[in-house]
């Protein structure tokens, strides 16, 4: 499992930086390599725009393994998998160059291979709920009502969530003690 979560860490920052970078399993495939370098040099004219401390994915992945679960981790590299699809499928779209339309897609491909052999889950469903929750109009009268109305349930939901994870906390904990006082 750690050597997925580094693999997974670690390919994300080559995917990120679009660049090269190999650690234990995780390489970019000489193949790969060459489109994503052939790509960083049909679209990247302008170096000052890159630096400009506004990274677009590194900022999460920067406490990726220290602030987030395992279960997290997973959800936000998939949620950045799915993202650089979308990113890519539009650049394809865009692009009136059919070599860099197959780099492309060559790109996508791994990508997606990547998120389903490492990264399986419902990114794509939770990802749906979450902008549902994003697009509900806070300012509506109604909605506040229906929010005030319906708050007592959530809550309760959300405690029980934050108690089942404190006792499976606890549990791993006791887990834990009782097999180092094992050893």
């Amino acid at each position: 499992m750690i050597a997925q979560q580094t693999m997974a860490f670690f390919w994300g920052v080559c995917l990120l930086s679009l660049g090269w970078m190999t650690y234990g399993e995780a390489s970019v495939s000489e193949n790969l390599d060459k489109s994503i370098d052939e790509l960083k040099a049909y679209y990247i004219k302008d170096d000052h725009e890159l630096h400009n401390a506004h990274p677009v994915f590194l900022r999460a992945l920067k406490d990726l393994r220290v602030n987030l679960e395992e279960t997290e981790q997973n959800l936000l590299m998939s949620i950045i998998m799915d993202t650089y699809n979308r990113i890519f499928t539009r650049m394809e779209n865009d692009s009136k160059d059919e070599a860099t339309k197959e780099k492309l897609e060559h790109v996508k491909d791994h990508l997606e291979e990547l998120q389903k052999n490492y990264f399986p889950g419902k990114s794509a469903e939770l990802k749906t709920y979450a902008e549902t929750l994003w697009a509900i109009k806070a300012d509506d009268p109604v909605v506040q009502r229906k929010a005030l109305f319906e708050l007592k349930r959530v809550y309760r939901e959300a405690t029980q969530l934050r108690n089942l994870k404190n006792k499976e906390r606890r549990r791993r904990q006791a887990k834990l003690t009782k097999k180092n006082q094992k050893s």
